[in-house]
């Protein structure tokens, strides 16, 4: 009888146990999942800048805020919020400048998402698309729209490990890799065109 007794504890305490563990692992799982939303594991060569730049755009003045891998537009003198980048994109770096030599700045952005396609996957895409991926954004800018922001182009992921970006005197666009190799991207006709590889030295 004593023995039973012992035993009817050991599986209450195995059952205990187990519903310990099933509960810390999904604890656990929903913590990863938390943390991978919000970008704790994109690659440790991302590098993220934060800073501040007034333009004046036409008849208007506004202010370029990146904080927190959040870019913000604000209207100088109202400080009213004009746009916002969504939560699910975290941008490392902007640039404003006269990318595809129409004579008009456009907003250029350096986005981490998850997927490198968008809604849309090509065709040859297996699998899941839910990795984190560095892209190239580029907008005119509309007076017209609220947002005052306009998609001209919008890559798939870059498939280049970019951890430094920067503009030149030509309005193209040098990507530095994690190895140091650089490449030099112009926008021609539509998109931008690799134009040179400089080895890393």
């Amino acid at each position: 009888m004593e023995s039973e007794k012992n035993n009817i504890k050991k599986i209450k305490k195995t059952r205990v146990v187990g519903l310990i563990l099933v509960f810390a692992a999904a604890v656990l799982g929903l913590l990863i999942y938390y943390l991978w939303t919000k970008g704790a594991f994109i690659p440790s060569y991302a590098t993220w800048h934060n800073q501040e730049d007034t333009y004046a755009i036409g008849d208007e003045t506004v202010e370029f805020s990146l904080e927190k891998k959040t870019l913000k537009i604000l209207d100088n003198k109202t400080k009213e919020l004009i746009y916002e980048t969504p939560d699910e994109w975290k941008v490392s770096d902007y640039f404003y400048f006269d990318i595809d030599h129409d004579d008009e700045n456009e907003v250029v952005m350096v986005v981490w998402k998850q997927g490198s396609f968008g809604e849309h996957k090509p065709f040859w895409h297996e699998g899941k698309d839910n990795k984190w991926t560095q892209h190239i954004f580029i907008y005119d800018w509309d007076i017209t729209r609220d947002n005052r922001l306009k998609a001209i182009w919008m890559s798939s992921g870059l498939g280049i490990k970019a951890s430094e970006i920067f503009t030149d005197e030509k309005d193209r666009l040098h990507l530095i890799d994690d190895k140091g190799e650089e490449t030099v991207w112009q926008w021609i006709s539509w998109g931008l065109t690799l134009m040179e590889v400089i080895p890393a030295e």
